[in-house]
C-alpha cells in the first residue's frame, strides 16, 4: 500500500475509535477464543465503484467460504445484497455494488471500512459490517431508508445522484509515496483520469516503468498505448507485471520516450488519459528540483 494511503487509513481507524459506539469493540471481545472478526480497509477511487476487490490476503484465507451473494451492512440497519466474482484467487464485489455506492454517494477518496465475522450456516450466509467515512474525515450521515431491506429487491433501488463534492485531484488513480510526487498530484487538475510517477534511476535503466493497475479503463490483454508529449507521440507497450497482480508496466518503447523526452532521475510524471478508446496518454513532465 503507498505510504500516503496508509497514513490516511490509519488516521481514519482512528477516527473511527474515538467516535464510534462501544459496540463495534464490544462484539469482539466477547468472542473469547473464536475466531476474532477480520477488519479491513478499501478507499474508494474512481475505478472502483462499480466493482470492488477485496484485499488478496482476504481472498485467498477467507474467499472460498463466502457466500454468493454476500450482505453488506451498514449502521442504518439495512441489508445490502452484493453478488461476488471468483478468478484466479481474487475476489470481487459486483451486482449490488454499484448501487450500494451510489446509493451512500460514495466518491473518491472515502473510506470503507469493512468487518468480516465469518460465514453462518445453516442457510450459508456472509456479512459485513461496514462504515463509511466520507472526505471530511469523518462517518457519514447515512439517509434515511424507512428500514427498507435491500436484499431482495435486485431492480428497485432507488439511485441517489453522485455526490457534488468532488476534490480537485479527484480523478487520480494512484497515492505515490514520494512527498515531491503527492505533492504534484494533489496540485494537478484534470477532468481526465491520470496517475502519478516519480522518476527513478532504474526506470531509465532497467527499460521498464511500473504503473497503477487502471482496472476499469484498461482491459486484461497486453495493449500499445501512446505517450503524448508537445507535439509527438511514441507507441509503447503497456502490460500487466505478473499474473494474479494489479500493477502494470509500460515496456517495449518507454526507453525511447524517455530517452528522447530527456527525462531524468527526480522528474515526476504525471500521465493523463486524454483519449480512452485509443488509450492516449499525455505526459506532463515537472522537471526535478535538484
Amino acid at each position: 500500500m503507498a505510504e500516503g494511503t496508509h497514513h490516511l487509513c490509519k488516521h481514519r481507524a482512528n477516527q473511527i475509535k474515538s467516535n464510534n459506539d462501544d459496540t463495534w469493540s464490544r462484539k469482539h471481545y466477547y468472542q473469547g477464543n473464536a475466531v476474532m472478526p477480520i477488519r479491513f480497509f478499501k478507499i474508494i477511487l474512481k475505478t472502483n465503484l462499480k466493482r470492488l476487490k477485496l484485499p488478496n490476503k482476504i481472498a485467498r484465507k477467507y474467499g472460498g467460504g463466502l457466500s454468493n451473494p454476500v450482505f453488506l451492512k451498514p449502521p442504518d440497519g439495512t441489508r445490502w445484497k452484493v453478488c461476488l466474482t471468483k478468478k484466479n484467487h481474487q475476489v470481487w464485489f459486483e451486482k449490488g455494488w454499484k448501487e450500494f455506492t451510489q446509493h451512500y454517494s460514495l466518491d473518491h477518496g472515502c473510506l470503507v471500512l469493512f468487518k468480516y465475522e465469518g460465514t453462518t450456516s445453516p442457510p450459508s450466509s456472509s456479512h459485513f459490517d461496514v462504515i463509511i467515512i466520507d472526505n471530511s474525515d469523518l462517518e457519514i450521515d447515512y439517509p434515511s431508508n424507512n428500514g427498507k431491506d435491500n436484499s431482495d429487491d435486485d431492480d428497485s433501488v432507488q439511485i441517489l445522484k453522485e455526490t457534488k463534492n468532488v476534490c480537485a485531484s479527484s480523478l487520480s488513480l494512484n497515492w505515490p509515496k514520494q512527498a515531491r510526487a503527492r505533492e504534484v498530484a494533489k496540485k494537478f487538475v484534470s477532468h481526465n483520469p491520470f496517475f502519478t510517477v516519480l522518476i527513478k534511476p532504474s526506470h531509465l535503466t532497467e527499460y521498464i516503468l511500473g504503473i497503477p493497475g487502471l482496472e476499469g479503463y484498461v482491459g486484461e490483454e497486453v495493449k500499445i498505448v501512446k505517450l503524448e508529449n508537445g507535439d509527438r507521440w511514441w507507441a509503447v507497450k503497456m502490460l500487466r507485471r505478473n499474473k494474479g497482480y494489479s500493477s502494470r508496466c509500460l515496456s517495449a518503447g518507454w526507453n525511447l520516450f524517455a530517452s528522447e523526452t530527456e527525462l531524468k532521475p527526480g522528474d515526476v510524471c504525471v500521465f493523463e488519459l486524454v483519449n480512452m478508446q485509443d488509450l492516449v496518454f499525455k505526459v506532463h513532465v515537472f522537471a526535478s528540483q535538484a
